[in-house]
């Protein structure tokens, strides 16, 4: 097995939604920047967080900071984000999130349009098509000579430890074959797939021993993965992936596997694998959700209305989030639930559908970028609620 490393950067860590959607002391300021297909210096990066900001001076004035301390606050951690770049190098794009006391950034997959925006919470509509709020997953690696857990997202993957674990089949069954020990065949029926290897004579207790085996990693990958919610992808030869499903007990097991050895896979093909697969659940979920909306249109349930949605996303209610990757909503929303719209940005303005998205993410909801034809005729956001609104009983199912 080659052993490259594909981690995405030994340095910080990236940042995630739920550090951005959470409340931050005022300006928060987001600077989204494409990168040059020439390497580019870090004064030169430097010197174009600079033209932004200068450009934002009157919106930083309003808050009363300088440019000079906005360019401060960017930039004094651009050691940590030179140290988190993935090991393929330069990313098309990079986001900077920067705040009196936090800093945040993120290396982006694709390019976006220079931009600062400056307001009273970060700027995360660009970002919401390129990094997918729910990316994280885990890939349990089982073969002769290994079993390893991983932790992947969009940006890379990793390998965390497994405690009190057996660190193979092998060790496991004193060196002999894993494959001659055991005489078996994998039935070629749906039906058969699904109760697991066929056993042939005193082999059944062979396969009592296996699963045996796999009840001890269970019990260590549920300890690495106590209180988690990520989906754990199963990477094994076809006839170990349903004998491993009837031990495990972690809840979100995918019904999907990479199959084949690990050992034969490259990290970068087996990364390749199971991001290929959870971008199939991503886009299930997504088609789920807005199943869920359509299900209950005109209903109490949904709305399609930008003041509606807003006051109901301040209270913790959208459930499921929809907005468009084009145009811009500028206006306020003042407690308890009183949102004013203007034709164009005007002083002290958010943009409001990147306020209904950092309040949905601010209270456990999800956000998803669909195409505006997806929404209804004239309708900027649509939104599925945790509850009818006006009741606490009814609830989208």
């Amino acid at each position: 097995m080659k052993t490259d490393t594909y981690a995405s950067g030994a340095g910080a860590k990236e940042v995630d939604y739920a550090a951005l959607a959470a409340e931050h002391e005022p300006p928060c300021i987001s600077i989204y920047l494409s990168n040059a297909a020439d390497a580019e210096s870090r004064k030169q990066k430097a010197m174009r967080i600079r033209n932004l900001l200068e450009g934002a001076a009157p919106v930083l004035k309003k808050f009363s900071v300088t440019v000079e301390e906005a360019e401060a606050l960017a930039t004094a951690n651009w050691q940590a984000v030179e140290e988190s770049r993935p090991s393929q190098g330069e990313t098309p794009g990079l986001a900077l999130f920067v705040s009196k006391g936090f800093f945040g950034h993120s290396h982006l997959p694709a390019p976006v349009a220079d931009r600062v925006a400056v307001g009273r919470e970060f700027f995360v509509r660009p970002l919401l098509p390129l990094i997918p709020h729910d990316d994280r997953f885990y890939i349990l690696a089982l073969s002769q000579k290994h079993v390893k857990l991983f932790e992947g997202s969009r940006r890379g993957i990793q390998e965390r430890m497994l405690q009190a674990t057996p660190e193979s089949l092998h060790e496991d069954f004193e060196g002999r074959s894993f494959e001659h020990r055991y005489q078996m065949h994998t039935a070629s029926s749906r039906e058969s797939l699904q109760k697991g290897a066929v056993f042939h004579g005193a082999s059944v207790t062979n396969k009592d021993r296996i699963i045996h085996f796999f009840r001890d990693i269970d019990k260590g990958v549920m300890d690495a993965l106590k209180g988690q919610q990520a989906p754990l992808i199963l990477a094994a030869v076809d006839y170990l992936v349903p004998i491993y499903k009837s031990a495990n007990t972690y809840p979100h097991l995918l019904d999907q596997a990479i199959v084949g050895s690990p050992d034969l896979l490259t990290s970068n093909e087996l990364y390749a694998a199971g991001w290929k697969i959870v971008e199939e659940e991503l886009a299930k979920a997504a088609d789920g959700a807005f199943a869920v909306f359509n299900q209950h249109a005109n209903t109490p349930l949904t709305s399609s209305n930008l003041r509606e949605t807003l006051a109901a996303a301040q209270r913790g209610l959208v459930r499921f989030l929809f907005i468009p990757s084009v145009d811009e909503r500028w206006g306020s929303l003042a407690p308890p639930d009183a949102v004013h719209l203007h034709g164009a940005q005007e002083p002290g303005d958010s943009e409001l559908l990147n306020l209904a998205a950092i309040l949905t993410l601010r209270f456990g909801g999800h956000v998803y970028v669909v195409p505006q034809s997806q929404l209804r005729e004239g309708a900027d956001i649509a939104a599925v609620f945790r509850y009818a609104l006006g009741s606490h009983t009814a609830s989208a199912g």
